[in-house]
């Protein structure tokens, strides 16, 4: 592992920020660690020092704030997938926490971090995105507030600044009874890093979609929501017909993207098995909807 100088852990937030707006030196944020340090173990991520983030309360944490769900970047992925909130409000989130990695990451990996890391498969971060959750990231010098799909900027990479840490994710609540699912397909059941998940929100008025959101991801550099998918459920029955037609839908839409990848054929059609299990469960009368 790469020589550290320093290793900082504060009590708040403030004093977090301080640190990370000394120009002196490049300090990295650490939460779970479950990227970060293997990354600066390969030599991939240098850093004169760290920054630990998990003694400081203002960032951790699952609240409710009139039609917004608040979570904390430093809450891990077992807290969400746990919490009572993130299950009655936004069951996908809690599914996507559920299928990160081996259970000790899962109790020490943070959302924040998940979101930081840009992988092209991040489980949460294609929940977040359908969901258009806005992050809150804060410097020294103020904070501001960002569409988690605008700050990915390709694998691995984001246009979150040095001096800045992702404090909060915030979403609005999916609207009552709709009914939100995740799935993943992974390389082994278990540990597996996804070749392809999938999101998808749906809100059913007077036996006809009123409202759809659907987000790929490990199809492009970051996850991100289709439009094209979303319209083709807007207005329809659900139906057998339209899951198969949905799944269709969502081959073509991976074959525009991917092209001639190597990838391609397997995805466009694993990406069909995927479209029909997902929304087929969410078509059921048994499936949990908004509270």
């Amino acid at each position: 592992m790469a020589k550290l100088n320093e290793y900082f852990q504060p009590q708040s937030l403030s004093v977090a920020l301080e640190l990370f707006g000394d120009s002196n030196r490049i300090l990295r944020p650490l939460a779970g660690g479950t990227d970060l340090v293997p990354a600066m173990s390969k030599g991939e991520i240098k850093a004169d020092g760290l920054v630990d983030l998990s003694k400081i309360p203002e960032i951790r944490g699952i609240s409710i704030d009139g039609n917004e769900v608040k979570i904390g970047s430093t809450t891990t992925f077992t807290r969400i997938e746990t919490s009572p909130i993130i299950r009655a409000k936004a069951l996908l989130l809690s599914e996507a926490a559920s299928l990160v990695g081996s259970p000790q990451i899962r109790n020490s990996g943070t959302v924040g971090g998940n979101i930081a890391n840009a992988s092209p498969a991040a489980d949460t971060v294609t929940a977040l995105v359908t969901l258009d959750a806005v992050a809150t990231v804060e410097s020294i010098n103020g904070s501001r507030r960002v569409l988690v799909s605008d700050l990915l900027c390709g694998v691995g990479k984001t246009n979150i600044q040095p001096q800045e840490i992702i404090t909060h994710i915030t979403f609005k609540i999916p609207p009552i009874g709709s009914k939100t699912g995740f799935i993943k397909l992974g390389r082994r059941k278990a540990l597996a890093i996804a070749r392809m998940n999938l999101a998808i929100i749906i809100t059913v008025d007077d036996g006809e979609i009123s409202f759809a959101r659907v987000g790929l991801g490990a199809v492009g550099p970051n996850p991100r929501r289709f439009t094209v998918l979303e319209d083709s459920l807007l207005g329809q029955t659900p139906s057998e017909s339209l899951v198969d037609r949905f799944a269709c839908e969502a081959e073509r839409e991976v074959t525009n993207v991917l092209g001639s990848r190597a990838s391609a054929g397997y995805k466009c059609e694993a990406v069909k098995g995927l479209a029909r299990d997902l929304l087929s469960r969410l078509i059921s009368e048994s499936r949990q909807g908004v509270v």
